[in-house]
């Protein structure tokens, strides 16, 4: 039985010492070890193979033990591992879906055929450049393809199925800042009167409260609070996969599973025209889904909730029922379009939001928790507001430190 080694060392290999068909030594880590037969070899990890020392170490410590490594398919095609991995991936279904997406619509007619092991770095430079010179490729839509990518090829190397990952050291296709409509106070009441009465309210959630489009659905009696002013927002109507395709009351957040509500103040002028709407058109019960991470939606229990709106066949508030047929031909009735000739969007109405909280002085940190953000996400989308509070406040900010003035001496 071979004596496993006590100590690992990295590669010293000299330059006069290096293999001249290769070009050069490549090891990472190493140890020497005899075999049964008396016979002295070297084991070694490549440096090009990407693990941690760690990782490096455990596979050693495996060959030391007389473990023979799981040999690499050469003939492993992308196609099949993209398959093989999207069959053992753990996302929300929404995440999901789009992964399926990518990899169906996007990466298989670009990697599909080849082997993994003959992808190269240069072949990920060469196709993050043809992205980032394609006029049909949004910067958002070629950074999620070549996040799902290299998901997979990390996925790949993990899994021994690649001995090195060739998306290390690259960098993905570049995003740009990501550009927002912000409506003026103009704009925003002219929509809201406008709108069918009887759905003139979810916009106004929109740009009242920094509501996202699910949750403005997803309105209920119980989470209005009259007497404080304020809207819990723990719901969302959900119209996946998941739920057959049929739209659903779900107790979820869209942000982060483990987020359970947010509480954002309610102006009172909303809180005036709720009341008069449900006056004319009172909430109706529905069952709704209490939601637990990391369980499938039939799995889990059943609640029930008074929801305000409803489509006209006595559905939930459908997003493709409401955006083709109110929200975008209402925008183009008042000839509402953003410097692209483009109509904006319902989540303009949250970006409006947060744009007009910043820009009148509260602080991020509250924005963050109203709208369900993190500070650093609401940082980096918003930078460009923040910057401008130095010029709003950088006089009294300095005022604060300065040196005081001398006391006056007092009258003889």
């Amino acid at each position: 039985m071979p004596k496993k080694p006590t100590a690992y060392k990295r590669c010293d290999c000299s330059d006069q010492n290096r293999p001249k068909k290769t070009g050069g030594c490549n090891h990472s880590w190493f140890y020497n070890r005899t075999n049964d037969k008396g016979n002295r070899t070297r084991a070694t990890i490549p440096d090009s193979s990407g693990l941690t020392h760690a990782q490096a170490q455990a596979i050693l410590d495996g060959m030391a033990d007389g473990v023979i490594p799981e040999p690499v398919d050469t003939k492993l095609t992308f196609q099949k591992w993209a398959a093989d991995w999207l069959g053992r991936c753990r996302a929300k279904d929404t995440s999901y879906e789009k992964y399926e997406i990518a990899v169906r619509v996007h990466l298989n007619p670009r990697w599909g055929r080849q082997r993994l092991e003959a992808i190269k770095q240069r072949h990920v430079q060469t196709w993050v450049k043809e992205i980032e010179d394609s006029p049909s490729i949004a910067n958002s839509t070629g950074e999620g393809h070549w996040k799902v990518f290299q998901m997979i090829m990390k996925d790949a190397l993990q899994n021994g199925k690649i001995t090195s990952n060739p998306t290390y050291g690259v960098s993905g296709p570049y995003v740009g800042q990501s550009k927002h409509y912000v409506f003026t106070p103009e704009e925003l009441w002219a929509i809201y009167d406008e709108f069918p009465e009887r759905y003139r309210l979810i916009p106004m959630f929109g740009f009242a409260c920094g509501t996202r489009q699910a949750e403005a659905f997803a309105v209920a009696e119980d989470v209005v609070d009259w007497s404080a002013g304020l809207l819990t927002v723990r719901r969302q109507v959900l119209r996946i996969k998941e739920t057959g395709y049929k739209c659903l009351l779900v107790d979820r957040l869209k942000t982060s599973p483990r987020l359970n509500s947010k509480v954002v103040p309610v102006p009172p002028y909303a809180l005036d025209a709720l009341d008069e709407y449900q006056q004319k058109y009172p909430a109706r019960g529905t069952q709704n889904v209490i939601w637990e991470h990391r369980r499938k939606i039939d799995d889990c229990k059943r609640g029930f909730a008074n929801a305000y709106f409803w489509t006209p066949r006595n559905n939930l508030m459908d997003r493709n029922y409401f955006n083709d047929h109110i929200w975008k031909p209402v925008l183009r009735k008042l000839g509402i379009k953003d410097e692209d000739g483009e109509l904006p969007t319902f989540h303009d109405l949250r970006h409006t939001f947060i744009s007009t909280c910043l820009q009148n002085g509260i602080p991020e940190h509250t924005v963050a928790a109203w709208v369900g953000d993190t500070v650093e996400e609401i940082r980096r989308t918003y930078s460009h507001l923040l910057k401008d509070h130095g010029q709003t406040h950088g006089a009294l900010a300095a005022g604060l430190t300065a040196r005081p003035k001398p006391l006056l001496a007092s009258a003889a």
